[in-house]
């Protein structure tokens, strides 16, 4: 009796081994995949920013995930937030500011995934000869003559930009001269004119003024605790109560968005040109300072809490409470909140 076995009967036999393995480990990959049935639509509101390219994406991959995403584009965050206190909106993408903001005036917000992170700078005209983080030398051509800003009041790109300045000794609402301007695509205008020297900016119109060569990318403003928030996907408690179904699959697909967005920052590119007629060089130096990242982000929220109270965008330090207006359930089931 032999106890060995042929090289060639081994080989048939690990083979076999092997196959009834990936069989076995197909089964339960299977048994363990989310399922998702046909859950219906969902609106979204955004504003046309870089950051808007994982709601473009999201549309084409719903269908996986048994839901229709249908598209509304608003001006700014502010009509986008109305709507859906109205109800002509299931989802808005807002910024990490109006969950804040929400958070105070008892508007009964969750956020229930991030998206963005980057996409805040600060470009000062080239005509005051700056270099790049040169807070000593904005200070002094100020005192020279008061600078004028131009800003989209309420937004977190103001926010932030104000707390930039506080962090390097300067008032931005006081020593100079704060305008509004809501609209962003105005702002380039604004700075082209001559009339104001610096912008509180977002991505693309930041690196537009920079590859005009009227501005110069002064600072990005990631260097406060709020770090580099930026926008966020969010829906009425009530919503999401009654609407379980829908916001798992919306999650499920802006976590596949996301991964496509971050793994090829070329093809991203090419894919934004569609959205953002801009010459390839500056839509991809745009899309530098914006990564996205469904993460809720909960200390950093916050952070900016406190820095709105102490902006005086709040009139009482909510950050307490932000956590609860964070839902991360979906995020936890699909491994994606870490």
């Amino acid at each position: 009796m032999q106890f060995g076995t042929s090289t060639r009967g081994l080989r048939t036999l690990l083979t076999a081994a092997c196959l009834a393995l990936g069989a076995a480990g197909a089964t339960q990959a299977n048994a363990q995949s989310p399922k998702f049935p046909d859950v219906g639509t969902v609106t979204i509101g955004w504003t046309k920013t870089t950051a808007g390219m994982s709601v473009v994406l999201a549309e084409r991959l719903a269908s996986k995930y048994g839901l229709k995403i249908e598209s509304v584009n608003f001006n700014n965050a502010v009509d986008v937030t109305t709507a859906m206190v109205n109800g002509q909106l299931d989802v808005g993408l807002l910024t990490s500011a109006h969950l804040v903001r929400a958070v105070e005036t008892n508007l009964d917000f969750v956020q229930i995934a991030g998206n963005s992170r980057g996409n805040v700078t600060i470009i000062t005209s080239t005509k005051l000869g700056l270099a790049p983080g040169d807070w000593k030398g904005l200070k002094a051509a100020n005192d020279k003559k008061k600078l004028r800003i131009v800003s989209s009041r309420g937004s977190i790109n103001e926010l932030l930009s104000l707390a930039s300045f506080s962090k390097n000794g300067l008032d931005a609402s006081t020593d100079f001269e704060l305008t509004n301007i809501a609209a962003f695509a105005q702002h380039a205008q604004a700075l082209r004119s001559g009339e104001f020297d610096i912008v509180f900016s977002t991505e693309p119109n930041g690196t537009q003024m920079v590859a005009e060569g009227i501005g110069t990318m002064f600072s990005k403003s990631d260097i406060t605790d709020a770090g580099s928030l930026h926008t966020i996907y969010a829906v009425k408690r009530d919503w999401l109560e009654k609407n379980k179904g829908k916001a798992r699959a919306l999650i499920a697909t802006l976590i596949e968005a996301t991964r496509w967005l971050n793994e090829d920052a070329a093809r991203t590119q090419v894919e934004s040109q569609k959205l953002f007629p801009l010459k390839p060089d500056v839509l991809l130096a745009s899309l530098t300072l914006n990564r996205w990242d469904v993460r809720l982000a909960v200390p950093e929220t916050q952070a900016l809490a406190r820095i709105a109270a102490e902006q005086k965008y709040a009139k009482t330090d909510v950050s307490a409470q932000v956590p609860a207006a964070m839902d991360d359930e979906f995020l936890r089931e699909f491994g994606a909140d870490k």
